[in-house]
């Protein structure tokens, strides 16, 4: 995703710092309303340019930089990168008689077009596609697209097989490629050591961003199990062109490719191949190779990479790019270039910086991560969806047959896409309901959506395949990894007669059967009592008592089927006393302020819990506000903020209400805030296990204003830094972090541990996966761990982002978080084990006397 700062209007300088130029501006502004003027004739200056000290040899790395989006459609994009991939193939074949280091060369970034390219030609272009990479001039790279740190363990699993078997052993990939994006998940770096691919070249966009120290460099990565990564941190993706040409050749901002109007540049445009163009272009390398050296930098060697100009991503190959790499070297111009694959690239950078490169550790946190949270919705769905098919994999349903591997494989692909690092139309902000806006985000939602609708009935047909044949009764399973404690919900209408309780035949044991108010499809209200504040499109009765039904079970256990009877017969509810129920302390307007149970020696959270407050900014065109904010100095910066940023909180309507069952106690409490239509926060207290659960639920009004909303959970752990889950993998933020990375803001696959001597609390979101340490942090560009290490700030919505990201999400929105104790914890495996039974609830499945027909089971259940 290219995002051009605000100060030069969607045109990315390849300098990417955010800093206002007038002069610019003004050239950007006669460039939309004037005519072009042909490029000018280069002629080498008079004046004389020193001599590197140091560098050699140039090592010019040519693609294009992926997007999936934001230049064009997705589905167009798609297409393009296939066709560019018959572009470099025969632009590769065309200049084999080329003198070596001139040939044309042409890395595939990602593996999604290789991918889908292959799977189309015909068996002659396939060999002479691996032919060209047996040559050395067509390189595939190891990852289908630049990530976000969003994917989780399985999705990484996913990344690495994403080509099939036998192609990925015939392409070999040896080099990774993130671009553009500001970071990359320590887990991502495990899978690719696991594959064998031991380097990692990244073009990082400082744009709201920036890279963990100075560049260029390398350094070694050190893994948590001591196997390292060598990366190279190279300038900008697209470099290369500004060390050859004095501007930019790229009109625009960003046209489509089907804009007509707008081309990509032809032969003799820019990189001209005569002897006066060469030779200028040759004294402007000279000029940017002495700002590199003069700014510490040591080896011989300078790995560089180029797009083209078109649009700068998502653009096709240059071919005539080798003439301009034939005469440079036959000039006998120094330093040499030499036209390469990123991986012939990262064997010279090894061997020249490799022994003196430093070694690193942490996670690489990224800058651009908040940009997620503009979406909560769809966001929300993928998670659910990745939820569903962790259920679908569970060994409790049995082997996993082949075409239910395939389907999962499937929507993996997808929800990999969604976690993409590009969200949608470069003008999705500055024009957020134009067709092409709506276009793009369309087609990434629906990357959200379709898994989270498949990976649902996936999950059904393997729960109706493993159960269609047991006996008569409710059958409930649990398909993770820990045991169950809770309430079963469904709507009343699953049940085929007035059942009143759920039987255990073997123990004889029974539970009553709850009702709670519920939504009536097509139940026309006829009262306000019918309508809750929540049911503002007044259609159906979202009220009517015991539409819902509940019933609770206790400890089941992990991995496991229970058959329960459903009965007519009413029943009390068992009511335990031992352990004896919390001691909950409440404010003043009723709602918890701290639960302490027996055996603990602090409560579960403390006063403030679920307290909500928003970021609003002040100024004339905010986000440009929010530009000057990031690029100024530490204090300057500070006092920008100070000035600039206030913190709004919520105000509660008026007092909790207080439910209680023989099981939980659940407080409910409606909010007010300026940016709302509405809001209800609701914790339910369980009696007898150290555990709380969350609902916060909202309903935003329109705005493209710059806000950021943030939902409080204050432990009593302050002192202690967390460990965070991010891929499968986790992380101690400020301590365990490569330096320069983000802090403001942490991705989380679900859970935050904090260990302390008096017990270990778990804090697990279902929804929202960005969180904040210490209190809101909005452009803080955070160093120093904050005094509150232990009060998490959830993400819910963050539309600060200028570009690509979707700049308006009104309406209803929920989030869910759970809080736990224990008071000893077995490291990251339980949390991860406790995670997945707090956020996947179990299933069940009603079998009647009848058998089911086995064409069904055939023909509809079988996945």
């Amino acid at each position: 995703m290219q995002r051009a700062p605000l100060p030069t209007i969607g045109v990315k300088p390849l300098n990417q710092r955010l800093t206002f130029h007038w002069p610019t501006f003004v050239t950007f502004l006669l460039a939309l309303f004037l005519p072009a003027a042909p490029l000018p004739t280069p002629a080498a200056e008079s004046a004389p340019v020193p001599k590197p000290a140091r560098i050699k040899q140039i090592d010019l790395i040519h693609f294009s930089h992926t997007d999936y989006g934001f230049t064009d459609h997705p589905s167009v994009c798609h297409e393009l990168y296939r066709r560019y991939l018959d572009v470099a193939l025969d632009a590769a074949l065309g200049t084999t008689n080329y003198p070596e280091g001139s040939r044309f060369c042409w890395t595939a970034e990602t593996t999604e077009p290789v991918r889908a390219w292959w799977e189309a030609a015909t068996p002659a272009r396939r060999k002479a596609f691996l032919e060209a990479i047996r040559l050395g001039q067509i390189e595939v790279s190891a990852l289908p697209l630049n990530n976000t740190p969003f994917l989780n363990r399985e999705q990484w699993k996913t990344m690495i097989h994403w080509l099939p078997e036998d192609l990925w052993t015939a392409v070999h990939p040896r080099t990774a490629v993130q671009n553009d994006v500001n970071g990359f998940p320590r887990a991502g770096a495990l899978r690719l050591l696991d594959a064998g691919v031991k380097r990692l070249f990244t073009g990082i966009n400082e744009d709201s961003g920036g890279v963990p120290f100075p560049r260029p460099a390398a350094f070694w990565w050190k893994m948590p199990d001591d196997r390292r990564l060598f990366v190279w941190l190279n300038i900008g993706y697209g470099s290369g062109f500004d060390f050859f040409e004095p501007r930019e050749w790229r009109q625009g901002p960003v046209p489509r490719a089907a804009d007509t109007r707008y081309r990509p540049p032809r032969s003799g445009e820019i990189l001209r191949a005569d002897e006066p163009a060469v030779r200028a272009a040759h004294r402007r390398c000279l000029e940017r190779i002495l700002e590199i050296e003069k700014s510490g930098y040591q080896a011989d060697i300078l790995a560089i990479s180029i797009t083209s100009q078109w649009r700068f991503d998502n653009d096709p190959p240059f071919p005539p790019m080798s003439d301009f790499v034939v005469a440079w070297n036959q000039l006998g111009l120094q330093p040499r270039i030499r036209l390469v694959t990123v991986s012939q690239a990262m064997d010279d950078l090894e061997k020249a910086l490799g022994p003196s490169a430093p070694v690193q550790q942490g996670e690489w946190t990224d800058w651009w991560a908040n940009g997620t949270a503009s979406a909560p919705r769809e966001v929300a769905a993928s998670r659910m969806a990745k939820r569903y098919l962790t259920a679908a994999q569970s060994p409790l349903w049995g082997p996993m047959p082949d075409s239910a591997r395939r389907t999962a494989n499937e929507l993996y692909r997808e929800l990999c896409l969604f976690d993409e690092h590009t969200w949608g139309s470069s003008l999705s902000v500055a024009l957020p309901y134009s067709l092409d806006t709506q276009g793009q985000f369309n087609e990434k939602a629906r990357l959200a959506y379709r898994p989270m609708a498949k990976a649902e009935w996936l999950l059904a047909q393997r729960v109706r395949t493993r159960l269609i044949n047991e006996s008569e009764g409710l059958w409930l399973a649990n398909p993770t990894k820990a045991p169950f404690s809770g309430w079963v919900k469904m709507l009343r209408t699953a049940f085929r007669d007035n059942y009143q309780s759920v039987e255990d035949p073997q123990t004889g044991q029974a539970r009553p059967i709850l009702g709670e108010p519920g939504l009536q499809p097509w139940g026309r209200p006829t009262k306000p009592e019918d309508l809750s504040p929540e049911d503002v499109a007044a259609t159906f009765s979202d009220s009517v008592p015991n539409w819902q039904a509940k019933f609770w079970v206790e400890k089941l256990p992990a991995n496991s089927v229970q058959q329960l009877r459903l009965s007519t017969r009413t029943v009390a509810e068992t009511v335990a006393t031992n352990p004896p129920p919390p001691t909950i302390e409440e404010d003043a307007q009723g709602w918890p302020a701290g639960a302490t149970w027996p055996g603990m020696k602090k409560s579960l959270f403390l006063g403030g819990l679920g307290d909500f407050v928003a970021i609003k900014v002040s100024g004339f065109a905010p986000r440009w506000v929010n530009s000057d904010i990031w690029s100024a100095g530490g204090a300057q910066r500070e006092k920008m903020r100070q000035e600039h940023f206030s913190e709004v909180p919520a105000r509660v309507k008026g007092k909790a209400t207080r439910q209680e069952t023989p099981h939980t106690i659940l407080y409910s409490q409606w909010l007010e805030h300026p940016r709302l239509k509405w809001a209800v926060r609701r914790v339910e207290i369980w009696k007898h296990e150290s555990r709380a659960r969350l609902t916060f639920r909202l309903n935003r009004i329109s705005s493209l204003d710059p806000e950021i909303f943030y939902l409080a959970f204050p432990l009593p752990c302050d002192g202690v830094l967390p460990r965070f889950s991010s891929g499968g993998e986790s992380f101690t933020p400020f301590y365990d972090q490569l330096p320069g990375t983000c802090r403001d803001y942490f991705a989380v696959d679900a859970w935050a541990h904090y260990p302390t001597p008096e017990g270990d609390w778990l804090w697990v979101t279902h929804d929202a996966p960005l969180v904040t340490l210490g209190g809101p942090q909005p452009l803080a560009k955070l160093r120093k761990v904050p005094e509150r290490t232990a009060l998490l700030m959830a993400m819910l919505y963050n539309n600060f982002w200028y570009t690509n990201f979707l700049g308006d999400s009104p309406g209803v929105m929920e989030f869910v978080f759970d809080l736990i104790w224990r008071g000893t914890f077995d490291g990251d495996a339980q949390a991860e084990a406790l995670a997945q039974s707090l956020t996947l609830e179990p299933v069940f499945q009603i079998n009647p006397a009848a058998k089911e027909s086995p064409l069904l089971i055939k023909h509809l259940y079988q996945p």
